[in-house]
């Protein structure tokens, strides 16, 4: 008898896999709208009152979103024509403990400086390369004061 409840249970388990995991998301600059028109938000009136639109689009309350900045330099030389020629687009991004891949490509190794308005407090770190092949790049961790990482890229 216990034998057939086992085999009656185990019969009635049904296996529910995850859907696939579709990787980091990497809009363009200048917060374009997500992949799809149901993702999340696009501004802060799509958020409830007292919320802001995060970079990431989740609604999110101003105390959990900071402004962040990224700085490079080329091999210790200052972003510009000369010195980005070996990689005009770079690729962007940016994780932390608890926080999702989030990145941005292309950006263009010539402004020598990213900004994020908005971005979610549970990123600390971030990654910078050349576009499509950011693993011969470099990263860094926000400064606590400044919230800026400096980024000295060896190309």
């Amino acid at each position: 008898m216990r034998v057939a409840f086992a085999l009656l249970l185990v019969g009635c388990v049904q296996r529910q896999d995850p859907p696939p995991d579709p990787g980091p998301y990497y809009p363009p600059p200048g917060n374009p709208p997500p992949p799809t028109g149901s993702y999340g938000c696009q501004s802060d009136s799509e958020c409830g009152s007292g919320y802001v639109c995060a970079r990431t689009f989740e609604c999110m309350s101003p105390s959990q979103v900071q402004a962040i900045h990224v700085v490079w330099t080329l091999q210790g030389a200052a972003a510009s024509q000369t010195s980005c020629s070996n990689s005009p687009d770079l690729e962007i991004e940016f994780s932390g403990s608890y926080a999702n891949p989030w990145g941005y490509a292309p950006v263009p190794c010539m402004e020598g400086k990213f900004t994020i308005d908005k971005m979610p407090k549970e990123y600390s770190y971030v990654n910078l390369g050349r576009e499509s092949d950011i693993t011969t790049g470099s990263g860094g961790r926000f400064d606590a004061t400044t919230l800026t990482a400096t980024i000295d890229l060896p190309y």
